[in-house]
């Protein structure tokens, strides 16, 4: 009886060690920096989180955990300063990744920081963020502009922050940059449309200008050469009046639009 005694006690004792150890694989884990850095792509929104983790507690910590909302894809969680990949165990939004695999473990003291990763659909109405651990400071970013800061976050903290309606989603780079580029053309168009055509009326001007002031200059040496005509008898009485009455009536007409050119 006693030996199956001691075995029941031996086996309760392994089970509540190791319940406590699997419990305290991250107590005393706290983050001192976690920074969110959201940005449009042309795949939809890009986030970046960097965490720096500190072991405060008596433990050596051999798990994080992380949570992430839904409808995402393209996640990926790197130590900064190995620039290891990570593969977690997903369960729900949680995203757990176990330490000893990769041969890490936070010591007492010691700091540790990991980078995740992972695009969010376009169309994305909101940012949500739960904090399983204390957080010193958290920082979130959309598009470098401020959307969130905060101090003294406690673990059971949780943000839905706002990001914009599907139909205010910025438009990506390159559609901007072809709509620009695509102004730019059609302004340019127009412009050099217009300087031709000022360049053609100002050329037609200066053409008529030239013509009616040579066609004025005839007219006039012709009632000059009548005059003299007349005088020395070589043309008749009637022929000088119907001709003179004919120069002088193209002189007037060519005076009068030489007048409304300028």
């Amino acid at each position: 009886m006693k030996i199956i005694a001691n075995s029941i006690l031996l086996c309760l004792c392994i089970l509540i060690i190791s319940i406590s150890t699997s419990s305290a694989s991250d107590i005393g884990i706290v983050s001192e920096e976690h920074k969110i850095d959201i940005t449009t792509s042309e795949t939809g929104l890009l986030v970046e989180e960097k965490i720096l983790f500190n072991n405060t507690g008596p433990e050596n910590v051999t798990s994080i955990r992380f949570w992430i909302q839904q409808d995402i894809k393209d996640v990926k969680i790197q130590v900064i300063e190995s620039g290891e990949l990570i593969n977690p165990i997903v369960t729900g939004n949680t995203r757990e990744i176990n330490l000893t695999n990769t041969n890490y473990t936070i010591e007492t003291g010691d700091k540790l920081e990991i980078l995740l990763s992972y695009t969010l659909s376009t169309n994305t109405e909101n940012f949500e963020k739960r904090i399983f651990y204390d957080t010193s400071i958290l920082s979130i970013n959309f598009n470098k502009a401020v959307l969130y800061q905060g101090e003294g976050l406690k673990s059971v903290s949780y943000l839905k922050l706002r990001l914009y309606r599907p139909t205010e989603a910025p438009l990506s780079i390159t559609l901007i940059v072809i709509i620009f580029v695509i102004v730019v053309i059609i302004i340019t168009t127009i412009l050099l449309s217009l300087k031709k055509q000022r360049s053609k009326v100002k050329k037609s001007i200066v053409e008529s200008k030239e013509i009616l002031t040579t066609k004025k200059a005839l007219l006039m040496s012709l009632l000059k050469d009548l005059e003299k005509q007349y005088r020395s008898k070589s043309i008749s009485d009637d022929t000088y009046s119907k001709l003179k009455d004919e120069y002088k009536q193209q002189a007037v007409d060519v005076m009068r639009k030489l007048e409304d050119i300028k």
